[in-house]
């Protein structure tokens, strides 16, 4: 079986059913585990999170994602070689170990090529 991919699909309050309709019209039966994150700078900025089986498609404004379960923590690969790379003196080791904890209830996204931004995140009941 193939493994699940975690992706990230971006929408705002307003759009959120249409968003979550279309998530499921693309993937058809293959969407597990979905969980919504507002930001809680601005809580019209929506995430949606969940998992799927299929690679071939791809929602608009949606990204793949990793998750940290201990800390409730989303990040983006580029994000997480961002973080390693600006805490290890600019070296990318695969090694380095991140302190999670700093990054709890975050989505952290890359910004550029060398840095990240942290967003606070907060579930929302659906």
């Amino acid at each position: 079986m193939m493994k699940p991919q975690l992706l990230c699909t971006f929408t705002f309050l307003d759009e959120l059913p249409t968003c979550i309709g279309n998530i499921h019209k693309v993937y058809s039966s293959d969407v597990a585990n979905m969980k919504c994150y507002s930001y809680l700078s601005d809580m019209n900025t929506i995430i949606c999170v969940y998992n799927v089986y299929s690679k071939e498609r791809r929602v608009k404004d949606t990204i793949s994602i990793n998750r940290k379960k201990e800390t409730n923590t989303l990040y983006s690969i580029n994000a997480l070689n961002a973080i390693i790379k600006i805490m290890n003196s600019g070296i990318l080791d695969k090694n380095y170990i991140v302190n999670w904890t700093e990054y709890t209830n975050c989505l952290v996204l890359s910004e550029g090529e060398e840095n990240y931004k942290t967003i606070k995140i907060k579930e929302l009941s659906l």
